[in-house]
């Protein structure tokens, strides 16, 4: 129980340390504020220097009001001044407009009162975000001015809470006189600085939600343009695959047609003479070249199967390459933009990635077109690689024959020699009986 009263103790001495400390700072800066606002023109500048000031405190960014005061306060005093310039010029034609209204009646009447509340709260989006946004960022005031609009209709709320702060007590003193008359002291010491530091809180709160959100669309968009590189450099790389894939076909090709070439001068460009010395040669020496032909002819259908494999990858090219291009069109799809706070940096973002998309449109149609030539002239190379093909097969057949003609050639004159060989010796048999014959015959008429 003790230790639970001491951190029970604890946590009410930080609560009411850190009351006190806004307190303070509340006081100092309503003290700036109110000073700075002495020559009225500055007005504006001041009140970006007080705005400034409570956001880093609030930050713990600074410890001494004073000395922050006085750089802000210089920093921003040019557009402050503009702004508060352009928001008096603003409250006076608004002013006259009311006038003008009670002044008038009927149809007149009412198109200035339509008028009067579209600027009122064209005034109204502008003016509750200009001056923090001034003093938070280095920005053209053109710029501010365009992303406070932004802001105010992407955090209507904060931007209503804000403007209520601002207005009601405001709008109390001017209607009820008697509540200034009583509290006009504590605008001097602590209200203005009140309303500036109680504000800064949604305002901050407001500030980190934008930059956040602008932090994500700036990382979301690195993240896009690095998937657009990579997709971009994937594409380079299938179109160097196919043109490799058409030179090694451009290649096949020659090799097929030297060889179709060698068979049809081994077949058809013999001459007699060689044919009667091919058909002399040893029937082995027929035997290996024939078997080196059928080894011949059995490699040409795998030349044809490696043809082919290499048409389908051609034609498989043109689908990654479609698949690669439906990637970027996706990725240039999304939309990388931050929340609504961020609706300042859409705009562009949007316009950027039409931009791309149009851009990465007209290279797919362009590697479309490409590819489709490419696989036409693939297709056309390959049906001449398959005629080449059949004609060396057929050539190859031919071929065989002639071999075939020639071995049936080169075995007859040996059986005619044969044959020749056994009918002299049948005659030399017969002529040898005959003299036996004749010569026993003269034999016996000698004697007598």
């Amino acid at each position: 129980m003790p230790e639970n009263e001491r951190g029970a103790g604890r946590q009410r001495e930080w609560k009411l340390k850190k009351g006190l400390d806004a307190f303070g700072n509340m006081f100092g800066l309503n003290i700036c504020f109110v000073i700075g606002c002495l020559p009225v023109i500055t007005i504006g500048a001041s009140l970006a220097a007080t705005y400034a000031m409570a956001i880093r405190l609030q930050e713990n960014e600074e410890e001494t009001v004073l000395h922050g005061y006085i750089h802000e306060f210089k920093r921003s005093f040019k557009q402050a001044t503009i702004a508060f310039l352009g928001f008096a010029v603003a409250v006076a034609v608004l002013l006259a407009e009311w006038i003008l209204i009670n002044t008038t009646t009927g149809a007149i009447s009412i198109f200035y009162t339509i008028v009067f509340y579209l600027e009122l709260l064209f005034v109204a989006l502008i003016m509750a975000f200009l001056f923090p946004m001034i003093a938070r960022y280095n920005t053209t005031l053109k710029q501010a001015v365009k992303n406070s609009i932004l802001l105010s209709v992407g955090y209507f709320f904060s931007c209503v809470k804000i403007l209520v702060a601002w207005v009601a007590p405001i709008a109390l003193s001017i209607i009820y006189p008697i509540i200034f008359l009583h509290t006009w002291y504590l605008w001097l010491l602590i209200i203005f600085g009140a309303i500036i530091y109680g504000t800064s809180y949604t305002i901050r709160h407001v500030f980190k939600q934008n930059e956040q959100a602008l932090h994500e669309a700036e990382e979301n968009a690195k993240e896009e343009e690095r998937k657009k590189l990579e997709e971009e450099r994937q594409l380079e790389e299938g179109r160097a695959a196919l043109e490799e894939g058409r030179m090694r076909l451009e290649a096949r090709e020659d090799d097929v047609t030297d060889d179709d070439t060698e068979s049809q001068e081994g077949g058809h460009g013999m001459t007699e003479a060689e044919r009667e010395h091919e058909s002399a040669k040893d029937p082995e020496d027929m035997s290996i070249q024939e078997e080196q032909k059928e080894e011949k002819v059995s490699q040409k259908p795998s030349q044809s199967e490696e043809l082919a494999k290499n048409l389908q990858q051609t034609k498989n090219a043109p689908d990654q390459g479609k698949q690669q291009e439906q990637k970027m069109n996706q990725g240039t799809k999304k939309v990388t933009g931050a929340k609504k706070g961020s609706q300042g940096k859409k705009v562009q973002q949007e316009q950027e990635s039409r931009q791309e998309k149009q851009e990465g449109q007209k290279r797919s149609e362009k590697y479309q077109e490409h590819v489709r030539i490419q696989k036409k002239q693939a297709e056309k190379r390959a049906e001449k690689a398959r005629e080449n093909a059949e004609k060396s097969k057929q050539n190859a057949e031919k071929s065989k024959e002639i071999t075939e003609k020639a071995k049936q050639n080169s075995e007859k004159p040996k059986v005619q020699s044969a044959d020749k060989t056994k009918v002299q010796n049948i005659i030399q048999k017969q002529k040898s009986q005959q003299n036996v014959q004749n010569s026993g015959k003269k034999g016996p008429s000698r004697g007598r």
